[in-house]
């Protein structure tokens, strides 16, 4: 396995570090390694003086454990990532799984450190955008109500900068018309930096509707909270655990534990159990060996019928109407 320490941040001196550090070569803004560790584009571009994006669209043909230490705290980072294969986050030994099928979307203030590991046979495609602090704070103010949190939120005396969640329908969608585009395309610099604004332009849309929990996270805080969801998706063929058992099992109480699971996920630990829970069962329709009544008793619903309920509430169709569109 190949370690490579690293960093990001908005202005480009960080890539040639990285592009040393995975014995590759850098050449107007891509980096080029050698076929044995990956095959694809490494690919950077500086959008504007307060705006970055780093394009990653490769195969690894190596396991490769990044381990994420910026230099630089005046930026946020949001990561798009669609990667297909073994990919995780990593913490003090706690997996988060991470990619196309998983939390894809992170948002994390840059003094945050993070490991992250992919195995070989990995298919990364993911856009990575670095915007300093001030610029966002001034896209922030525009929002309705966020006056009054302006000054606390980029505060990291009163707030950490982190989320893990879903890629929306739209993020998805810009991010598979870049894909089909092709880095070799003369216009592809100019429709990535049309995708950034258009994934910059849908999260601050996202933020509109989301609920924004001041608090500061520690390090063990994020580990606390890794760990009950990996708890939470290996006991999803049952019952939901309960707020007063996960949060005592990570040492918190239980007004903190529901507090960060939301601050940091952006759902409660029961949208989460019930959405992985939906996820995988839906995994389950898509393979065709399962009837409706054999996947609710497999994921513990009541019954065929609060399955069909459910899947409806959180889908917008049926379980039926779902095989139909396949």
């Amino acid at each position: 396995m190949k370690t490579v320490v690293h960093g990001y941040g908005v202005e480009m001196d960080w890539m040639k570090v990285l592009a040393d550090s995975l014995d590759g070569n850098l050449e107007n803004g891509r980096i080029k390694c050698h076929p044995a560790v990956m095959e694809g584009i490494l690919y950077g571009c500086q959008i504007n003086q307060d705006l970055s994006t780093f394009f990653q669209d490769v195969t690894y043909h190596q396991d490769i454990n990044y381990q994420l230490r910026n230099a630089n705290d005046d930026f946020v980072g949001i990561y798009f990532n669609l990667t297909e294969g073994d990919a995780v986050q990593l913490m003090d030994n706690v997996q988060k799984p991470v990619g196309r099928w998983a939390y894809n979307v992170a948002v994390m203030d840059s003094t945050l450190p993070g490991d992250y590991l992919v195995k070989s046979g990995s298919k990364t495609y993911s856009i990575s955008i670095f915007i300093r602090k001030m610029v966002l704070r001034q896209s922030l103010q525009k929002i309705p109500n966020f006056e009054e949190l302006k000054e606390a939120l980029f505060d990291s005396s009163q707030n950490t900068l982190i989320r893990f969640e879903r890629m929306s329908n739209q993020a998805w969608f810009l991010m598979n018309e870049l894909r089909k585009t092709g880095f070799s395309h003369p216009l592809f610099n100019t429709y990535l930096t049309g995708t950034v604004y258009g994934l910059m332009a849908d999260y601050l849309d996202q933020v509109l509707h989301q609920e924004i929990i001041l608090d500061r996270v520690s390090q063990e805080d994020i580990i606390g909270i890794m760990t009950s969801q990996s708890a939470l998706i290996a006991a999803m063929n049952g019952t939901f655990p309960g707020i007063e058992a996960l949060a005592s099992s990570v040492n918190m109480s239980e007004t903190k534990y529901k507090q960060l699971f939301k601050k940091i996920t952006g759902a409660t630990a029961n949208a989460f159990f019930l959405t992985n829970k939906l996820d995988t069962a839906k995994e389950m329709l898509d393979s065709g060996k399962h009837t409706i009544a054999e996947i609710a008793e497999a994921f513990a619903f009541f019954d065929a019928s609060h399955f069909i309920e459910q899947f409806k509430k959180t889908y917008g169709f049926t379980p039926k109407e779902y095989l139909n569109l396949l």
